[in-house]
């Protein structure tokens, strides 16, 4: 069985950057990542690269920006108000918020703490990064209908939703 849409695949990978510094490992976990492919819960470059892959086989690829989360936009950096964040508790560089926008809530990560505002980078933390991938498909599995109409991959117990 090959990696096409509509297919449940599971995957152990390591994703380091340029410097050969790890971002994330599934192996860390000792269980292997599991998404429906064909439906973006993916990067697209990752699903290309793995599309048409057998069952065992290792691939090793790399993602330039444009194939992963894309290049930074220095728009993206926002100026909010930290009277709208008292719901994220303590406000530090560097941690991680939730901001509500008008397309829904995005992640952000805190670049400047001042007295009233904060600034905010909206970016995705790997926007910009060239993204270095070692891959080993574990198993595929045609998805269920009811996998393929809730958009995601259902765990041995089915659905929890």
């Amino acid at each position: 069985m090959l990696v096409t849409a509509h297919h449940i695949i599971s995957v152990h990978y390591t994703l380091t950057d340029d410097n050969n510094e790890l971002i994330d490992s599934s192996y860390e976990s000792g269980e292997p990542m599991v998404y429906l492919h064909g439906r973006g819960q993916m990067i697209r470059g990752f699903e290309r690269a793995i599309s048409k892959a057998e069952v065992g086989q290792t691939l090793t690829f790399n993602l330039s920006p444009s194939e992963g989360y894309g290049l930074r936009n220095v728009n993206n950096v926002q100026r909010i108000p930290m009277k709208y964040l008292k719901h994220e508790g303590k406000l530090t560089l560097g941690k991680s918020i939730h901001v509500n926008t008008d397309n829904g809530v995005k992640l952000g990560s805190i670049i400047k703490v001042g007295k009233f505002n904060v600034d905010v980078d909206m970016n995705h933390p790997l926007a910009g990064k060239n993204l270095n991938f070692d891959v080993e498909i574990i198993d595929i599995r045609k998805a269920t209908e009811q996998e393929i109409s809730h958009g995601h991959a259902h765990g041995p117990k089915g659905c929890s939703h």
